[in-house]
């Protein structure tokens, strides 16, 4: 019998001593020294893994992915809601390269809510820097995404119908900006927007729905286009509003509003509008624009102040 059991208690206690697998975690991390191998660990603060991708399979939907120190960590596809951060003072990277419309990071799927936090996205030849065509909302807080230059990069492509905010972040030289489209709505705050071709170019295709974009205390320098409401659909609408924005420095336009189609209306408020080949420019195309001041913005020393017709309104 003790020949029997033998090979079997062994075998119980092999079995009892070797690491139980980890369930997915609220909170992952990512490090410089970190291993993917990690992910037998959940990514813990004692055993990171090396790579956004990872980590994120590790992380419960509504948790977070934490950069502990500095690195570059990956391009990344988010299937879940999810906030990735960069600890205070860490850089945290996603350097995206060429190959078919490379992206940093890809959000694509139902409901989700994504947060980045801290992270600096570079072009080194790919097309994307963010690129969403589904979820709910998109938050990019102390971002900067540079580098997606001509002639199809983008900074942030958002291709639904979604809400994006965006603060306190730099967007700089790349062929757009910001691309809100297909009914997104994007606020942007406190932050630099510069030497992009399209600085900020809210547009729309789609019927029946609005693509919507405000600027408030930002600045937008630069490119060729500052701010831009561009409509190509028959029924589509773009609306766009500044608000104590200063747009300058564009070699073609600060502020256009254009609809070859649909209907295009931007709204100005207490905005700077200077040193640009024109300052203001309404209408183009076949469809309908609409460009409104509020009577207290600084519209000067552009080549051309003002281009079409520029409607007062009261504030209220």
């Amino acid at each position: 019998m003790s020949q029997t059991l033998g090979p079997l208690l062994l075998c119980g206690a092999l079995l009892a001593a070797a690491p139980a697998a980890q369930a997915a975690a609220t909170r992952t991390h990512v490090s410089n020294a970190g291993n993917d191998a990690n992910t037998a660990f959940s990514c813990d603060a004692t055993h990171p893994c090396r790579t956004f991708a990872a980590a994120l399979t590790q992380t419960t939907p509504g948790g977070e992915i934490l950069a502990i120190d500095s690195s570059g960590y990956g391009k990344v596809t988010i299937d879940r809601s999810v906030s990735i951060i960069a600890a205070p003072g860490v850089f945290a990277g996603i350097g995206v390269g060429a190959g078919g419309n490379a992206t940093g990071v890809e959000i694509g799927t139902s409901g989700v809510k994504v947060v980045l936090r801290g992270l600096t996205i570079t072009g080194q030849g790919g097309t994307y820097g963010i690129q969403m065509f589904g979820g709910d909302a998109l938050y990019l807080e102390n971002c900067s995404v540079t580098g997606f230059a001509s002639p199809s990069g983008v900074a942030v492509r958002v291709v639904t119908p979604a809400l994006i905010r965006v603060v306190d972040s730099v967007i700089r030289d790349n062929e757009v900006g910001l691309w809100p489209s297909g009914g997104a709505n994007l606020a942007v705050s406190r932050s630099t927007i510069s030497g992009n071709r399209w600085g900020v170019y809210a547009h729309n295709t789609v019927a029946a729905t609005t693509t919507r974009a405000v600027v408030s205390n930002s600045t937008v320098s630069g490119g060729q286009f500052g701010v831009s409401a561009v409509s190509n659909g028959a029924g589509a609408s773009v609306v766009a509003a500044l608000e104590r924005t200063a747009v300058s420095n564009a070699a073609t336009t600060g502020v256009l509003a254009l609809a070859a189609a649909g209907s295009a209306t931007i709204a100005l408020s207490d905005s700077s509008i200077t040193g640009n080949a024109t300052g203001v420019s309404n209408g183009g195309g076949g469809g309908t624009t609409t460009v409104r001041s509020a009577g207290n913005n600084t519209i000067t020393d552009n080549g051309s102040n003002t281009a079409g017709v520029i409607s007062p309104f009261a504030p209220m």
